[in-house]
């Protein structure tokens, strides 16, 4: 019986799902010209989007962003043909003193959260934070909250509705909002002001994937002026009111849909909905420990039917992995448990595979 048990357990643990959140964090050396220089490459899976973080470093530690690909904050979020929210540099923000993020500096942290229904992303630095969640039951929608606690100059999205493809002739992005179409291009940025209460903007092309296109919820209140410019991609930014240190966006898609259709639903039917939801996102709540406590179990069973040197160092492993998880409970330090969480299903995987191999 014991050993049948092993053999459930086993095979559950090495199918578990690889699409499930998780963060992943690369190094690698460059030399230019001389100089050795660090790339540090975040690759985050949330419930259904992706996104990708890379800074490069100097010997000193410093930003380095002298090549295209040193620095880069891009989603993969309703992509097509390369496009959709930008996957190479989708955000950045400004602070009223400060240099834009993520230009400014390296980050400090970068932080999964996990919980069962939703997981998010912490990307920290000094003078500020983005934090990017999505919810496991609307894979349509990413929701960015921007925090910059000496007040809030300028958010700035980047978007290539229907794809990236350069040098098309003829095709044209425009942006609706409140009734009105804007086309965008150009380097000189062009302004409007926001309506009270109107909180939805879409983003499409004409002569060119027509059927493709970006939906966006964001704060009017909050909002001094918006700009525009450019076509690929769509710089459009946010000038916060005087004494704004936080601003919230949903951001989503529609794809091979009619674009007049699409966008009449979400702007007349929607919003309200999407606003609401946007509203209503729970950033720090508490963290569901059952799933920590369920796997443990599951790993202290595979673990008791291995033998020699290997159930020694798994041992030693899951021990760390233990105290991790009960200084971050403690502590109700969320990204801690998530970190302890990650480590515990790589431990499974292994010891899955272990006890697998001596039932064979």
């Amino acid at each position: 019986m014991k050993k049948l048990l092993i053999f459930a357990a086993a095979a559950a643990m090495i199918g578990l799902s690889a699409g499930e959140p998780a963060i992943k964090l690369t190094e690698k050396q460059i030399n230019r010209k001389g100089v050795k220089l660090t790339r540090k490459s975040w690759k985050v899976n949330f419930h259904h989007s992706t996104l990708t973080f890379s800074n490069t470093l100097s010997p000193e530690g410093k930003l380095i962003t002298s090549a295209w690909d040193d620095l880069f904050l891009g989603i993969g979020h309703g992509s097509i043909n390369n496009g959709s929210w930008d996957g190479w540099n989708f955000l950045s923000a400004q602070g009223i003193k400060s240099k834009p993020l993520p230009g400014a500096a390296p980050a400090s942290k970068v932080d999964l959260v996990r919980y069962n229904d939703s997981s998010s992303v912490n990307i920290n630095w000094q003078n500020g934070q983005f934090r990017i969640l999505q919810q496991a039951n609307t894979p349509a929608w990413l929701y960015v909250k921007v925090t910059i606690p000496e007040g809030i100059k300028e958010v700035t999205l980047r978007v290539r509705p229907g794809g990236s493809h350069y040098n098309i002739k003829g095709r044209e992005r425009w942006i609706r909002y409140n009734g009105a179409d804007f086309e965008s291009k150009g380097w000189s940025a062009k302004a409007f002001m926001p309506a009270a209460g109107v909180d939805g903007m879409t983003f499409f092309s004409r002569n060119y994937n027509e059927k493709y296109g970006n939906l966006l919820v964001f704060e009017s209140a909050k909002v001094e002026k918006i700009t525009y410019r450019c076509e690929n991609p769509i710089y459009i930014s946010f000038y916060a009111k005087p004494g704004v240190k936080e601003m919230n966006f949903a951001l989503s898609y529609f794809k091979n849909e009619d674009a007049e259709n699409a966008m009449k639903r979400f702007l007349v039917e929607q919003l309200p909905t999407a606003k609401k939801a946007m509203d209503s996102i729970q950033w720090d709540k508490a963290p569901d420990f059952t799933e920590f406590s369920r796997n443990a179990a599951q790993v202290k069973t595979l673990i008791s039917g291995i033998q020699g040197s290997k159930k020694a160092a798994f041992e030693k492993e899951f021990a760390e992995i233990n105290a991790a998880y009960e200084t971050a409970k403690a502590k109700n330090d969320v990204p801690g448990y998530t970190n302890a969480l990650e480590r515990l299903r790589k431990l499974q995987k292994n010891v899955g595979s272990a006890a697998m191999d001596l039932l064979n």
